[in-house]
């Protein structure tokens, strides 16, 4: 029974939610969600009590402790107790012992990945832009003697062209989204350019220099 009470208030919270996207039902969907969330948590507290009591009187520790004898196939909660942590350092030896496999995997995986995109220029130089603009946009604007402001934009970003030197090593990136204003407060143009680190992930050198960039 309370089970089945969980079970609709779960769904009677998730429809809540639902409605509350139409501003006329928030309020109601609000105040009845807000219910249900106490009801549900409710009986599902008292539900899992009484799963651990039921599985207590029947001589195991927890449910889970039931269940794990369940899944070793062993109905006796004597022969379990005597059992038990045999079967439990083997699940764990097995559970260690496939996440090592399945990170051999990935890491498989993502080296193929990353050999394959070293090889391709647009690849490779998309790959640390973004790492390479929140590392270097700092450094450019402390080329600033006086004010300055970015002129990027979704479309325009801040390190548009790029040149892959020592095989990949390192990138430079280069932009002229930036004005500088100088002694007089005139704003100019200023174009700069970052060498990156893709296996540090550092800037290694950063100039600064009045002039846009030519086609």
């Amino acid at each position: 029974m309370l089970v089945s009470i969980s079970i609709l208030g779960i769904l009677y919270v998730m429809a809540m939610v639902f409605l509350a996207l139409f501003k006329r039902c928030r309020k109601f969907a609000l105040w009845t969600g807000l219910v249900a969330v106490a009801v549900t948590l409710t009986a599902m507290t008292i539900t899992g009590s009484r799963i651990n009591a039921d599985a207590r009187a029947a001589g195991y520790d927890s449910a889970d402790d039931q269940r794990d004898a369940q899944r070793a196939g062993i109905t006796d909660p004597a022969m379990w107790r005597a059992q038990r942590e045999a079967h439990l350092k083997t699940w764990a030896a097995e559970k260690k012992q496939k996440g090592a496999a399945v990170k051999e995997m990935k890491d498989q995986e993502s080296a193929q990945a990353d050999a394959i995109c070293h090889k391709d220029f647009n690849c490779w130089s998309n790959k640390f832009n973004r790492a390479a603009t929140k590392v270097c946009a700092p450094q450019v604007e402390r080329a600033a003697k006086n004010n300055f402001e970015w002129t990027d934009s979704f479309t325009s970003p801040k390190f548009p062209r790029a040149t892959i030197n020592d095989n990949g090593a390192s990138i430079t990136y280069v932009g002229d989204a930036i004005k500088m204003q100088n002694g007089f407060g005139a704003w100019i143009i200023m174009t700069y350019e970052c060498d990156f680190d893709t296996k540090a992930s550092r800037a290694i050198a950063v100039r600064v220099n009045p002039g846009q960039l030519t086609n």
